[in-house]
Parts: C-alpha cells; structure tokens; sequence
C-alpha cells in the first residue's frame, strides 16, 4: 500500500546470501550449492546452483529450513580445479556433477559457470554465476506471458548470455525480442504481394508477420550474424516462439530452425509442393499436406529429407506455440512449451549421411504459400546461440 511515513530500506551488498538448509543436508565450507525445493543442498547433478557455502552445516538431523547456510551468490571468480582444462579452454562453460566435481561435460550435470583463466594443468579461474532472475531482455515485467512463453530455462542455463552480450567472441548469439520494434533481419525475401513487417507491442507480444496472399508465394528472413556449426563442435541451442493463422491442409507450409545462410535470399528456401530448399537444414517444418501438424526435421545436401519426429505438435490456429533445439555435443534435444519432449537427434543420427553434420547454418524463418488463401505465420521473439570453441 502506499506509505504514509519514512520506511528505512535495508540494503543488501556484496556477493553474500543465506538460503535455508534441507531437512537431513550436511554442507562442508567451499561445497557448492544446489536448491531443493526452495532449500539449500549439497548440489546434485541436475540441481539449480545458487552458490558456493561459506561455512560447515550439520542439518542432518533436522527439518528442512532448521539451520541457514551463508554462501556467495550472483557473480564472481575462484580458482579450482578442472581434469583436463587447458589453456584453450578460455570461455569453455564449466558444470558440476556433484557439489566438489567440477567438468565440461553438460547432459545432466548443472551449469555453473566458464572458464576465464587457466592457471596451470587441472587449474583455472572459474567465473561463477547463481541462477538469475528471468531475462529480463526477454522477460520484462510488463510483459503479459506465462512461463512457458518465455526462453527455456532448461536450454538456457547452458550459456553465460550476459559474457555473451557484452563479449562478441564469446560466440554466436541472436536475442530478439519483438515487442521492442527490433528492425527487420538484415537477410530477407518477399514476393511480389508478400509481406514482411515488424510489429512492436506494448504489453504483450511483439511480431515478425511474414504474410502472404497468393500460390506460390514466399516470405523468408535469415540471421547470417549468427553462423551456427551443427554438429561436432561446441553446444548450441535456437528457440522461438511462433503462432500460425491458417492450419488447414494445402494451404500454406513454414519453416523455423537453421538452415544454409545466404545474404541475398532469392526465394524458394520452400520451394512450390513444400519441399525445403536442398542445402541443409535442421528444425521444425509445417508441411502444406500435414495441415495443423508441425514436424521435426534436418536434411543434408544432396541427401532426402529425413522426418526424424514426425507428427512433433498439432497446431492450433493463431496459437502461439514455443519451440526449441538444443545441442549438447552429443544429442539435439527438442522442446515444446518449455519441456523437452519427443527423441533426440542421437549422435548415431548426426553421424549419419542424411544430417548436415559439421554445417554452418544460421537462424532462419520462412512462409510459402499454397493456395490463394491469405496465410500469415508470427513470430514473437527468437533466440540463437552457440559458444566459441
């Protein structure tokens, strides 16, 4: 409510915290930390990290929140040690798969931080950072999205974003927000009546709308700024989110995902009948003859379209619909709303002929119409991002 006399604020500064501990949780001064609940654990492979204790906790014979635990929270630096870190591993992402092994091996480990320094054979300085607040690049307040419209925290929290934005080779990165009127992608293509338009919103989504009125038709953009090896290199991870208006069969086809960049895009990256462009590619396709049904695909150069899940989602028409890939250096993971669902592109897929194994590729978004219906698909926001070898 509002305030009718002076209210002293308290002021918390430093790298300082406390969080309640688990109920049975011993905790030994340096153990990083992993949340159980809401409550402080020694961290096991999987858990959210939230820091590094300060001091030594015997709960084990209490309940959950008997006893709090002062760590370090937020960002900052210490020296540990690594099997294997080299001196090339500068901005390599460090996880722990318990709350004293520290490694490069992601799958279902816990992200907690990059490597900023080598020091000497199994030592480096390890920049930290604790589980953030929802990016608010993405997520501001305002904002009228539930959880599952917003990036996957399950993807995400595999990339130090913020080293990312303010280090341009730290990697490849795309964060496009449309609510804020970001410009219009610096690769694109629109027939003659197709249209392509940025939209920002207010309180709710921003839109890309590639639009189209005709058979035949395309509208298409690309990212060529944010180049993408699919395979045998460092992770990486696209996701967007996206809605269609017209989901009956014929009548339209898209695609979001990665696909060969071109800067002078010429049409057809869908080509008449639905068939993607023949120059590698891997992510979701609308197909024209499935009508409300999006599937999971990659194609290599030269090779037939492989349909690896299809059937992925069923549309509904003009709703929205967050869909991702994410690359550990082994497996593509895909997601829907937020949750990893369908199976994963294995190494044995990736290694196989038909997968643009070892590709550049870059983000890209396309509309081809089939019919003379009016077809719109719209896209809300779109991030991209691959670490630096």
């Amino acid at each position: 409510m509002a305030l009718t006399a002076d209210t002293p604020l308290t002021q918390i500064l430093g790298s300082k915290s406390e969080a309640p501990v688990a109920a049975g949780a011993t905790i030994y001064e340096g153990s990083m930390l992993g949340d159980s609940s809401g409550y402080a654990r020694a961290l096991t492979a999987g858990d959210e990290f939230i820091g590094h204790s300060l001091e030594y906790i015997d709960n084990s014979a209490g309940s959950a929140g008997d006893r709090t635990v002062e760590h370090l929270t937020g960002r900052y630096r210490l020296k540990v040690t690594i099997s294997g870190v080299a001196i090339t591993d500068r901005w390599r992402v460090v996880y722990a798969s318990d709350d004293g092994t520290y490694t490069f091996t992601g799958g279902s480990n816990s992200r907690v931080g990059v490597v900023v320094r080598y020091v000497t054979t199994s030592t480096a300085i390890v920049e930290f950072q604790t589980a953030e607040a929802p990016d608010l690049a993405i997520a501001d307040s305002a904002r009228s999205r539930a959880a599952t419209a917003l990036p996957t925290a399950a993807i995400w929290n595999n990339f130090n974003l913020i080293e990312m934005r303010n280090n341009p080779f730290a990697g490849s990165l795309l964060d496009i927000d449309f609510t804020h009127g970001e410009n219009e992608p610096p690769a694109l293509f629109a027939d003659s009546s197709a249209v392509i338009d940025v939209r920002p919103g207010t309180a709710g989504e921003g839109t890309l709308i590639l639009f189209s009125t005709a058979d035949n038709e395309a509208a298409e953009v690309q990212w060529p700024s944010c180049p993408v090896t699919s395979s045998g290199g460092q992770p990486w991870a696209i996701e967007a989110r996206l809605k269609v208006s017209l989901i009956t069969n014929t009548k339209g086809g898209a695609f979001l995902g990665l696909m060969a960049g071109d800067t002078a895009l010429a049409g057809d990256l869908i080509a008449d009948g639905g068939t993607l462009a023949d120059v590698g590619a891997v992510g979701f396709q609308w197909k024209e003859g499935d009508g409300d049904i999006i599937d999971l695909v990659y194609d290599k150069n030269g090779q037939a379209q492989n349909e690896h899940d299809d059937d992925y989602h069923t549309l509904v028409a003009d709703t929205y619909v967050t869909l991702g890939l994410y690359y550990n250096g082994t497996t593509i993971q895909g997601y829907i709303n937020g949750t990893a669902t369908g199976t994963a592109i294995s190494a044995d897929d990736i290694a196989a002929a038909d997968f643009p194994a070892a590709d550049v590729l870059v983000p890209t978004f396309a509309l081809k119409n089939a019919a003379a219906d009016d077809v719109t698909v719209t896209l809300d926001w779109i991030r991209c991002a691959q670490l630096a070898a």
